[in-house]
């Protein structure tokens, strides 16, 4: 990692002392739930970044980027330039594959047979009491999927006053919002009401969205060892879908061009869950059923392939034969769960403990996706107007998971713990076709109906080595993987073999140092490596062109990870999330080259978060907090430039932004904020494609206002 910076001259730059250690300072008590019960976090053998309501509340974030962002190794990418769709790269790429595992209290918000890049849209983060973010491979506790992160929003929790909240505000682009937080507390029970509903216009043509969010918890004390908490928690997003990326010269001259008035995203989410748990003396026991309905219904734009005039193909005889191109297509998919999560503790000793238990998820997905033809009579370069025109694919999925895993810990020493876990997942898919075998589409061949079966093992190990009361450091090897989607298995495209495809697998080593500098510092720093075998990629055949998804890839990713929080006087800090990292492929050979050893292509190299937080008298007990973002450069495409001229066709230069965050607060009970992001106005990319190459462009220069009252 010779090109990565040195930390000690990161804190060096900020003023930092950099003592062996201070006694003085002691590490600050933050229980997280990374093993799946309530620890501290100083007794993680991982990388956890920790967001807790107060923040929250204090940013109120118009998407989740804003407030994720904060925690180093992060970056999540808000696309659809100011809509609800997300992207991730947290110890990968830039990705849109199931690399990632997101949780609401500890339960899946969706079946890892059924992932959506854009998952993270359906969880109401703004209304969370808290997120944690484990960063790094976490198969070992939660299954599948699980391999950059972990994410897991705390909604609906068991509340601590009575409360009653309400927040509205507006912004540029007729943005409204209005957000309700409501909390009752009784002898034995709480209750929890949050509300949230969202209309965001658009800089850009085509590209308004609303949200609708509802969180509904209660808690209740059974009995002196008993309790349950129960929560309701459902979302609804209505996007348009115009704004896709642009060519390079319509980037720089026409950033608020869109290109369709067609495109459209709608989602709904809906989980219920109830926690019943039992305490005793030196065990405990958690019992945790839940259901859940995911819907999701878009217009795949990318398939518009505007200006081109086809005649109707032969497996397509109701199309049209103006018809833009033979892909276009809409899909409605959606799956339906009920499932438990069962998980036992066994209190060993003063530090040490073992945790067993399964997971049980039994769901049912369906998928449909029609050919669509244009109504409009005009074969130019817009769509305005389409109607169905048969089936491309429509079947159904069945899915069941049994997992049963084991995590222990001990204190082996008076300075020194360690861990140990394993889980089993035993996955069945039974997948039934619901369209007639002929004729088939060549470009669209589907399989026979069938059942594949999936079993793997995923073990890690832990070490945490306490240097002082305010300083330790762990490392630890952990294994992930990932099945393939349902997706990936049984949309097959032009060739129908695709059943055959193994799970990918990754293998993760990583060492870190956490604690205090001096009494007004705190850090945490992490370096690992990961290396990914078996690799799902898109592969052509290089005499036919017909392509097919396949194990072809190894890839190898490591990186450093350091965060800063510095209180230099009573009323102001500094905070700072920086990331470098490295994404290579370590194996992978296409049609058009070998790029065996290349950097991947949406990589970019560095994140950096800065923030300075002031809180004058002036203000009445409110804040002003500015805030800087960079992201590095990354290629466009796996060539890397081997045609030995280096431009904007070759690779993005990455960007920074300018972010003010303000509030004043009248009194008690009344605060104003506002918020004004990409200050400088600076055009950047929010995303990059090889394919033209083609810029998703950011949003420009926007102001929100708000009023918060406590009731």
């Amino acid at each position: 990692m010779s090109k990565f910076i040195s930390p000690i001259i990161l804190l060096s730059a900020l003023g930092m002392n950099v003592p062996t250690w201070a006694e003085h300072a002691v590490l600050e008590t933050i229980l997280v739930t990374a093993t799946r019960d309530d620890q501290q976090l100083a007794d993680v053998a991982a990388s956890v970044g920790v967001l807790d309501q107060e923040t929250i509340e204090a940013l109120n974030p118009r998407h989740a980027s804003e407030l994720m962002n904060r925690i180093p190794g992060v970056n999540i990418v808000q696309l659809g330039s100011g809509g609800e769709g997300v992207a991730a790269a947290i110890r990968q790429p830039v990705s849109y594959n199931p690399v990632y595992l997101y949780l609401e209290n500890g339960v899946p918000t969706r079946s890892a047979g059924f992932f959506n890049h854009n998952a993270l849209y359906e969880v109401n983060t703004a209304l969370a009491n808290g997120v944690e973010i484990i960063k790094g491979p976490g198969s070992a506790l939660y299954g599948s999927d699980a391999m950059g992160a972990v994410i897991n929003s705390l909604v609906g929790q068991p509340a601590k006053e009575d409360r009653t909240s309400l927040a509205l505000e507006t912004g540029e682009f007729d943005h409204y919002r209005s957000q309700l937080r409501a909390s009752q507390v009784q002898s034995k029970d709480s209750y929890t009401v949050n509300l949230s509903a969202a209309k965001n216009g658009s800089w850009r043509d085509n590209n308004d969205s609303e949200r609708q969010e509802l969180v509904l918890g209660w808690f209740r004390q059974l009995d002196s060892a008993w309790q349950v908490n129960t929560v309701l928690s459902a979302s609804q997003v209505a996007m348009a879908t115009g704004g896709s990326s642009l060519s390079l010269a319509d980037y720089y001259s026409e950033p608020e061009r869109a290109g369709n008035t067609i495109g459209y995203r709608d989602v709904s989410a809906l989980r219920l869950s109830s926690a019943f748990e039992f305490s005793g003396d030196d065990h405990s026991l958690s019992i945790t059923p839940f259901i859940r309905s995911n819907s999701l219904a878009y217009v795949a734009t990318w398939t518009l392939n505007t200006g081109r005039v086809q005649p109707a193909p032969a497996w397509c005889p109701s199309c049209s034969p103006a018809l833009d191109s033979q892909d276009a297509h809409i899909n409605e998919d959606g799956h339906d769960s009920v499932g438990v999560l069962l998980k036992y503790r066994q209190d060993l000793s003063e530090h040490s403990f073992v945790i067993s238990g399964v997971d049980i998820d039994r769901s049912r997905g369906e998928q449909t996706q029609f050919y669509i033809q244009r109504t409009d009579n005009d074969p130019g370069q817009y769509w305005l107007s389409y109607q169905k025109a048969g089936r491309l694919y429509d079947y159904t999925v069945d899915y069941l998971s049994v997992s049963p895993y084991i995590h222990s810990e001990s204190q082996l020493t008076e300075r020194l713990r360690g861990s140990a876990g394993l889980r089993y997942d035993a996955i069945a898919y039974d997948y039934q076709d619901n369209i007639a075998r002929a004729p088939q589409d060549p470009a669209h061949l589907r399989p026979l109906d069938q059942t594949l079966d999936f079993e793997h093992l995923s073990p890690k190990l832990g070490l945490v080595y306490d240097f002082s009361d305010s300083l330790n450091g762990y490392t630890s090897y952990r294994h992930a993987f990932r099945i393939p989607s349902a997706s990936q298995l049984f949309r097959a495209g032009d060739t129908a073999d695709s059943t055959a495809l193994a799970p990918v697998k990754a293998d993760s080593i990583e060492f870190g140092l956490r604690g205090n500098l001096d009494a007004a510092s705190r850090f945490d720093l992490a370096v690992y490596y990961m290396r990914k075998q078996d690799e799902i990629l898109s592969i052509a055949d290089p005499q036919t062109g017909t392509r097919r998804n396949a194990n072809a890839g190894e890839t190898s990713h490591r990186g450093i990870e350091l965060g800063l929080e510095r209180d230099l006087s009573e009323r102001l800090d500094i905070g700072l999330a920086y990331t470098r990292s490295e994404h290579r492929y370590e194996e992978w050979v296409d049609r058009s080259g070998n790029y065996s050893g290349n950097t991947m292509p949406d990589a970019p190299e560095s994140f950096i978060n800065a923030r300075l937080n002031y809180r004058p008298h002036v203000l009445n007990g409110g804040y002003i907090e500015f805030e800087w973002l960079r992201q590095g450069e990354h290629w466009l495409d796996e060539k890397n430039d081997k045609d030995g001229i280096a431009d904007d066709r070759d690779k993005y230069d990455g960007h920074s932004l300018l972010n003010i965050h303000a509030e004043y607060q009248f009194n008690t009970r009344l605060s104003f904020y506002t918020r004004i992001y990409n200050v400088t106005d600076r055009r950047y990319a929010e995303t990059t494609s090889k394919y033209g190459p083609a810029f998703t462009p950011g949003s420009p220069r926007l102001a929100t206002i708000g009023i918060r009252v406590e009731l």
